[in-house]
């Protein structure tokens, strides 16, 4: 492990794809915030998995769409590791259902608002930090959703994902000079918890249409948010990438 260790901050942590991703950093021998919101056990209970495989890894439960705690957050790793080098926010918002002649506006604005706002303080918080390192990577946790409407139900969800993506192409090339890399990791089908709910003929059918034969794991999404964040990918910044078993070829 290194003698000065990188420090990371992962929104929306606890369980999932999140959990993966703190794991995986903390593999490559940073110190991670665990972020969550209310599940206060799982977080632990992440933060104890990764001290037994020699990480280091504490929790903290903020609301990333409140400005002052995600202040808070990005507070409590300078205080905690005594600085920060990545920002990755993937804390979930839900999904907020409903076609272009049913969906309220009410939920369709919320919704946009709530993604948008869990991207944007944290990253306002976090700047300063990696500014002042003069150097970092920022990664936004995606969805394929963004390329357009696959499901009628998804509206809201499809275009808080597109407005995120816009937002994260400005952030790179506003942090560009700074030495900070800010990148998009959009998913495609993922096996999680979430998703464990489709029926299985369903999902059989979705996952038939994905040319590599299967979903996305989290660990493939952490392995990839591992390569966003390794100082060697200094130059790899303002891209939207899918990772998604090749489910856009030919689209």
């Amino acid at each position: 492990m290194p003698d000065n260790p990188r420090t990371a901050i992962v929104t929306g942590s606890a369980r999932g794809i999140g959990a993966a991703i703190a794991k995986e950093l903390a593999g490559r021998g940073l110190n991670v915030v665990v972020n969550h919101r209310t599940s206060h056990e799982a977080a632990q209970a992440l933060v104890k998995e990764i001290a037994d495989l020699g990480g280091t890894a504490v929790a903290h439960a903020a609301d990333v769409t409140d400005p002052d705690a995600a202040a808070a957050l990005v507070e409590r790793a300078v205080s905690e590791f005594g600085g920060l080098d990545v920002l990755v926010c993937n804390a979930n918002v839900g999904l907020g259902m409903g076609s272009v002649t049913t969906v309220e506006w009410s939920d369709f604005a919320a919704k946009v608002n709530d993604e948008l706002a869990a991207v944007f303080h944290p990253t306002r918080a976090a700047l300063p930090h990696l500014t002042a390192r003069g150097r970092g990577h920022i990664v936004y946790l995606s969805s394929d959703a963004h390329r357009g409407p696959a499901s009628p139900m998804m509206l809201a969800h499809s275009t808080a994902k597109a407005a995120m993506n816009t937002y994260a192409l400005y952030v790179a090339k506003d942090s560009a000079p700074h030495n900070i890399t800010v990148n998009v990791l959009s998913a495609g089908l993922v096996r999680t918890e979430s998703t464990s709910g489709i029926p299985q003929q369903m999902w059989d059918q979705m996952v038939g249409r994905i040319p590599v034969g299967r979903a996305s794991e989290p660990e493939d999404l952490a392995r990839a948010v591992g390569f966003l964040t390794d100082p060697a990918t200094s130059c790899l910044t303002g891209q939207v990438i899918s990772l998604n078993g090749g489910s856009n070829l030919g689209n």
